[in-house]
């Protein structure tokens, strides 16, 4: 019978690189809250969730420890985090609202579905922010980017709060009109 590796069993270059180490939280980090609600739609309440999410966490790291690099990152954590969460629920028998395996397989296709979607429109996002003039994109990184709030913003622009949220606004629509556009095109 072959013994199953676990991460102790791996070259200590995958586990100990700091670079590998720092990759993987960074990566964690920014699609913790997707990875989380994968997490979460099957066990149902929080307190489980973050039981679950810490379970997950290690099981991320074990496998990206020794993994090849990951291009979808997100949606590859999603994955683990949604098998994670399902064995927690058979382990703890309590089928998330009652549901089959078959329910649950299907959740996962529509969550996996939603991330792909929403992934592919905050890239159609970034190319039409790309296609904003320059004005309008040094305009949008001081709303969102810039330390400094609204009513700041209006003072050094010297203009009205209600003037910064109307402008904000109009550069928002047309920025939603070119993703729906878009991904019009792509139908």
């Amino acid at each position: 019978m072959k013994a199953k590796l676990t991460s102790l069993d791996r070259a200590p270059s995958d586990i100990d690189d700091p670079a590998r180490q720092a990759e993987f939280l960074r990566r964690l980090a920014a699609d913790y809250n997707e990875v989380y609600a994968a997490g979460l739609v099957i066990v149902g309440n929080r307190s489980d969730a973050d039981d679950v999410i810490q379970e997950v966490c290690v099981v991320l790291w074990q496998k990206y420890a020794g993994a090849q690099p990951i291009l979808n990152f997100r949606k590859w954590a999603c994955t683990v985090a949604f098998h994670v969460a399902k064995n927690h629920v058979r382990k703890q028998r309590r089928w998330a609202l009652g549901l089959s395996d078959y329910a649950m397989s299907r959740i996962e296709q529509v969550q996996s579905g939603g991330s792909e979607l929403f992934e592919l429109r905050r890239e159609l996002l970034d190319s039409c922010i790309e296609k904003l003039s320059e004005r309008d994109q040094r305009f949008l990184d001081q709303c969102y980017r810039g330390s400094h709030s609204f009513t700041d913003l209006a003072r050094l622009q010297r203009t009205s709060v209600e003037t910064i949220y109307t402008r904000l606004k109009r550069v928002r629509k047309r920025l939603a009109d070119c993703v729906q556009r878009t991904l019009g095109k792509g139908s």
